[in-house]
């Protein structure tokens, strides 16, 4: 009896009903949480709850699919408890950590990724280790169980997308005699998510309860990817070859040696582990010494790949990127160190792969929570290292990434760009930092990384019909780089604005207009008690505004209509374009529409 014999398999109707009502189930669930998005209702509304709900409902109901019958009932429902509490708090803690999203109520991607990954490791050798009634299953077990749920997945994702590729052709079909419901049918998320989400259980449990054709068709898989092996292996040790004579400078000049470094690595693993399968088959021979050879060159691979990442690291310090890659290192040196000791051992069979994939597989696990808690999270690690170098002098404050600490760094970078906004102003780090807290995009952070002085403020304005008057110092001088809804002339070295000073309240003080020559921004702005200048709001305009502006003459005018007291609350009709010049009896014209 094989191993794939031993795993259970069930072709009982209520195995499939059971599962294919979760799948119906989950699909309802997702199409709940997607309308609420849409509209903004509970409990989109809460992002710390919405997004654990989503990732739940995701990872939890395949969890229980796969898992049903090939777990026993005590150990599935706590398996399924433990899923979903880990999803519910990796999504709740990757939304704490990054408040700067705004309104971003989704895991990122690559929490998806690191979920589906650990997910899978632990499912395997949870499963595995059920079929053996052992915590720790053969490697056998664990090699069968592992590719017999890779090629499930694998199979139905292609079963879901030949649905879809079917209800797409029929729906042309009807739409060919003007029958547009099966179009209109599947473009509706009440289907469509249902849908996927009920194919896709059926596919799953088609695939578990057919696994001698999942066997064959890994057999299959493994033997043509075996033969790629030596052509990997060749490939490798050439460029290994090739090294001491081209020097590490063209390496390095790439700037993305290390992932290709680590890509490699990764494709002779996965190679030598189909040439190996689950240590019961017997190899040609051409394979056993290419794998051989490939478990040996696995070590200047992931060398170079980590020496690559000490010089990034060593010359501008750790990023979020540089943290994920070291991680992968830490990983690829796992299986590096194990399967060159194996090597070396120059036994027949290359035995000692078996223990590194297990060993290893537990370390991705135990990686992999890590990077997604607080204990190693990219973001925390490289904050603390780029404020030292700060503290240090390593890096000089005009030549700081401000821009990391604010948009690429969650929680972490925000306290820290806090932290060094309200230090004393140490050669312009405070100002940057300050500016920097107030922007709201990448792009207006970069226009507004150089503070403008007043003198570059009074030479972005253009003051028309003067009469002897000149913008105050006070206002000129002041901080403007903490508001949102200013022309960028008060931000920006190269915006230009045109200002009128009248008085617009009649307190014998005269407010500043500004209007944007580069934009259709505009502003009113208002002297205080103390001296400081208030922003009261933007200025409606039409088309032409600027010329008229320029022509005169400018004079105050009474409303056209009165103001409407509710409350507290002031309401006002703001006259279009359309009706300004029908009272002075023109045509608009098309570009005022």
């Amino acid at each position: 009896m094989t191993v794939t014999d031993a795993i259970a398999v069930d072709r009982s109707p209520t195995t499939f009903i059971i599962r294919a009502a979760i799948g119906l189930l989950q699909g309802l669930a997702l199409f709940a949480l997607l309308r609420a998005a849409e509209t903004k209702s509970w409990p989109a509304t809460e992002a710390m709850l919405y997004a654990p709900l989503v990732t739940a409902c995701v990872f939890v109901p395949l969890v229980a699919i796969v898992g049903f019958h090939n777990l026993r009932p005590q150990a599935l429902a706590l398996w399924t408890a433990i899923v979903t509490a880990l999803c519910a708090a990796l999504a709740a803690e990757d939304i704490f950590r990054d408040p700067g999203t705004g309104a971003r109520h989704d895991p990122q991607a690559l929490l998806w990724a690191a979920l589906a990954a650990g997910l899978f490791i632990g499912h395997s050798l949870i499963v595995a280790g059920s079929t053996d009634r052992k915590y720790l299953a053969a490697y056998a077990t664990d090699f069968a169980v592992s590719w017999k749920l890779a090629l499930q997945g694998a199979l139905a994702g292609a079963f879901v997308g030949a649905f879809w590729l079917l209800l797409w052709i029929g729906a042309e079909l009807f739409r060919l005699i003007r029958i547009e419901f099966l179009a209109d049918l599947i473009k509706h998320d009440w289907f469509w998510i249902p849908a996927t989400t009920f194919v896709g259980a059926c596919a799953l449990h088609i695939t578990d309860a057919r696994a001698g054709f999942v066997e064959g068709t890994r057999t299959l898989a493994l033997a043509l990817l075996s033969w790629l092996l030596p052509v990997m292996t060749l490939f490798c040790i050439a460029f290994v070859l090739a090294l001491p004579f081209t020097g590490l400078e063209p390496l390095w000049s790439t700037r993305r040696a290390t992932a290709i470094l680590l890509v490699a690595a990764a494709a002779l693993v996965v190679l030598i582990n189909a040439a190996y399968q689950d240590g019961r088959y017997d190899s040609p021979a051409a394979l056993r010494y290419a794998s051989r050879a490939a478990a040996l060159v696995l070590v200047p691979l992931v060398g170079l790949a980590a020496y690559g990442l000490s010089l990034r690291v060593t010359q501008y310090g750790w990023t979020t990127e540089r943290v994920n890659a070291c991680a992968c290192i830490v990983i690829a040196a796992c299986y590096a160190i194990g399967y060159a000791a194996t090597a070396l051992g120059w036994r027949a069979r290359l035995a000692g792969i078996e223990a590194t994939n297990i060993a290893t597989s537990l370390a991705v696990l135990a990686v992999l929570l890590a990077l997604f808690t607080p204990i190693a999270d990219p973001a925390r690690i490289a904050v603390a290292d780029q404020m030292r170098r700060l503290a240090d002098g390593r890096v000089a404050p005009e030549k700081f990434d401000y821009e990391f600490l604010r948009f690429r760094s969650g929680r972490y970078g925000l306290e820290a760009l806090a932290q060094i906004a309200a230090q004393e102003p140490v050669a312009g780090a405070a100002q940057r930092a300050n500016r920097m807290l107030y922007a709201r995009t990448p792009a207006e952070a970069h226009n507004r990384s150089e503070p403008l002085s007043a003198q570059s403020r009074a030479a972005n304005i253009t003051l028309l019909h003067a009469a002897g008057q000149i913008l105050p110092e006070r206002f000129l001088a002041q901080d403007w780089a903490r508001f949102y809804a200013v022309p960028p002339c008060l931000v920006t070295a190269t915006s230009k604005c045109e200002a009128l000073m009248m008085d617009l309240d009649g307190d014998g003080t005269p407010e500043i207009l500004l209007f944007s020559l580069v934009n259709a921004s505009t502003a009113a702005f208002k002297a205080e008690a103390d001296g400081s200048w208030a922003l009261l709001g933007s200025i409606a305009h039409c088309a032409g505004v600027h010329d008229a502006l320029r022509s005169g003459p400018v004079v105050l005018a009474e409303p056209r209509f009165k103001e409407i007291e509710v409350g507290r609350d002031r309401l006002r009709i703001v006259p279009s374009c359309d009706q300004n010049l029908n009272v002075r009896g023109v045509q608009p014209s098309e570009g005022t529409r």
